[in-house]
C-alpha cells in the first residue's frame, strides 16, 4: 500500500494568495492583509489535516468477479468498509482495465456511514477477449475545500476471463451437406431429412426436456430422448489459423478476432447438438483438442479460444494430428487468414475421404483500416496461382452476419 498527498491547483492558488497577503501585511503593516493571510493559512492547515485523515479507516476488497463475454458488460464489484464510528466523505476509485472499451475506470462512491460495509457495483463494457490479471486500485480522497488530494494505492489481485463473443446460428444444415454444395457430396447422417424421427438415445444436459421419450425412459430406467435427423451429426471439427503475418488491425476487431468469433459461434451451436467436436488452432503455440462430445468440450474449447494469441505455429501440422481421429462423415470448418498450398492440400485430402469441408478466409486487406501496400494485386495473383485446381475459400468481410456467412461455401 502506498500513500500520496499533493495540493490541487486550487490549493496552490490559496497558498500563493496567503503568501502575497502575508508579504503585504509585513510591508504595509496592514491588519486587514494580516487577517486575510492568517485566514488563508488556517484554511490550508485545516484542509491539510482533513485530507490526511480522509482515507483513514476505509478498507477496499475485490469481490468475486464472474467471467465476461466480449461485446457485453461485466460487473466488477468492490467491497468497501468504514471501520470508524463517524461518517466519511465521498471517495473516488480508479483502476486500469485493459480489456474494457474505456481502459481507465473511474467511480465516485457516496459517503460511507458509521461502520458501514457496502458492495459497490462497477459495470464496464468488455471488448478484448483474454485472461487478465488485475491488481492495483487507486483510492482517492481529499478535503471538503478541494485544496489537497489524498491517494492510496492498493493491491487487490484478481483475474478476469473474457470469452470471445458469439452470434446465434439457427441452422447450418450440418445434416444435409449435399444441399449446401459441399466439397464432399455425401450427407453427414443417413437417416431421412429435416425433422424426421431418427431414434432414441440417452439424455444429456444440453437436450431440451420436450424431447424426452418417457416410454423408453421407463423401460431403460434412465432418461432417454428422441433423436431427429437434424440433430444426428456425427462429428464437427474446427481448424483455426492464427498466423500473425496476416493479422490486420485494430487488435480488438481484426480479421483474426472475426474468425475467433465465428469459431465461438460454431462451438456454441454444436454444444446444443448431439455430436463430437474437435479443435485445431495454430498461433503463438499449437492448440489441439481431440474430438469428444460437444456439450462436454464446450467449456474447454471456449477457454482455448479466449486465450488464443497469433504467432508462427503451423496450422497444417496441428490439423494433421486432429484429422486422423475424425470419422469419414465429419464436417470440417477451416477458418484461415490466408490461402496457402499446405492448407489446400489437407482440405483436398479430407474431401477425398468423404468429409464435408467448408473453408473460409478473412483477408488482411479486407479488415485493415488502411490497405497495406505490400498486399496488392500481384500477391493476390500469386496466391491464385498456387491454388490452381483447388476449390478456394469463401471470402469473409467486415459486417457480414455469421449466420449467413457460414451457411454458404464454394464448391
Amino acid at each position: 500500500m502506498s500513500l500520496f498527498l499533493r495540493p490541487t491547483a486550487r490549493g496552490w492558488t490559496v497558498a500563493l494568495a496567503a503568501g502575497i497577503w502575508l508579504l503585504v501585511a509585513m510591508v504595509n503593516r496592514s491588519v486587514f492583509a494580516f487577517l486575510l493571510a492568517c485566514s488563508s493559512l488556517a484554511l490550508l492547515g485545516a484542509s491539510l489535516l482533513s485530507s490526511i485523515l480522509s482515507l483513514r479507516g476505509i478498507s477496499v476488497q475485490r469481490a468475486a468477479v464472474g467471467d465476461a463475454v466480449a461485446g457485453e458488460t461485466v460487473d466488477l464489484p468492490l467491497l468497501l468498509g468504514n471501520r470508524l464510528y463517524r461518517r466519511r466523505q465521498p471517495v473516488a476509485i480508479i483502476e486500469r482495465l485493459p480489456f474494457a472499451a474505456d481502459p481507465v475506470s473511474r467511480l465516485i462512491v457516496t459517503p460511507l456511514k458509521s461502520r458501514e460495509e457496502r458492495v459497490v457495483s462497477r459495470r464496464v463494457l468488455a471488448v478484448r477477449r483474454g485472461e487478465y490479471h488485475v491488481d492495483r486500485l487507486l483510492l482517492r480522497g481529499g478535503d471538503p475545500a478541494g485544496l489537497f488530494l489524498r491517494e492510496r494505492r492498493l493491491h487487490c489481485p484478481g483475474t478476469v476471463l473474457v470469452y470471445p463473443g458469439s452470434e446465434p446460428l439457427r441452422d447450418l444444415l450440418l445434416h444435409r451437406s449435399e444441399d449446401m454444395g459441399a466439397v464432399a457430396g455425401s450427407p453427414v447422417s443417413a437417416a431421412g431429412m429435416s425433422q424426421e424421427f431418427y431414434g432414441v438415445r440417452e439424455y444429456h444436459p444440453s437436450d431440451g426436456l420436450r424431447y424426452i421419450h418417457w416410454r423408453s425412459s421407463a423401460r431403460f430406467g434412465r432418461l432417454m430422448v428422441r433423436e431427429f435427423e437434424r440433430n444426428a451429426v456425427t462429428s464437427v471439427a474446427i481448424l483455426l489459423d492464427g498466423n500473425q503475418h496476416f493479422v490486420s488491425g485494430p487488435e480488438h476487431w481484426s480479421n483474426l478476432e472475426y474468425l475467433i468469433r465465428a469459431a465461438a459461434s460454431l462451438v456454441k451451436h454444436c454444444s446444443e447438438l448431439y455430436c463430437t467436436l474437435g479443435l485445431a488452432a495454430a498461433g503463438a503455440e499449437p492448440v489441439l483438442l481431440r474430438p469428444r462430445l460437444a456439450s462436454d468440450a464446450f467449456a474447454e474449447t471456449m477457454l482455448a479460444l479466449a486465450v488464443f494469441r497469433p504467432g508462427q505455429a503451423s496450422l497444417a501440422a496441428t490439423a494433421g494430428e486432429l484429422v486422423r481421429e475424425l470419422p469419414r462423415s465429419s464436417v470440417v470448418y477451416c477458418l484461415t487468414l490466408s490461402a496457402s498450398r499446405e492448407i489446400a492440400d489437407i482440405l483436398e485430402a479430407l474431401a477425398e475421404r468423404g468429409m464435408s469441408v467448408r473453408w473460409y478466409r478473412a483477408r488482411r486487406d479486407a479488415f485493415a483500416v488502411r490497405r497495406d501496400a505490400r498486399w496488392g494485386a500481384g500477391e493476390a495473383a500469386d496466391e491464385r496461382a498456387r491454388l490452381q485446381g483447388v476449390a478456394g475459400p469463401a471470402e469473409l468481410r467486415p459486417g457480414m452476419q455469421l449466420e449467413k456467412a457460414l451457411a454458404w461455401f464454394p464448391v
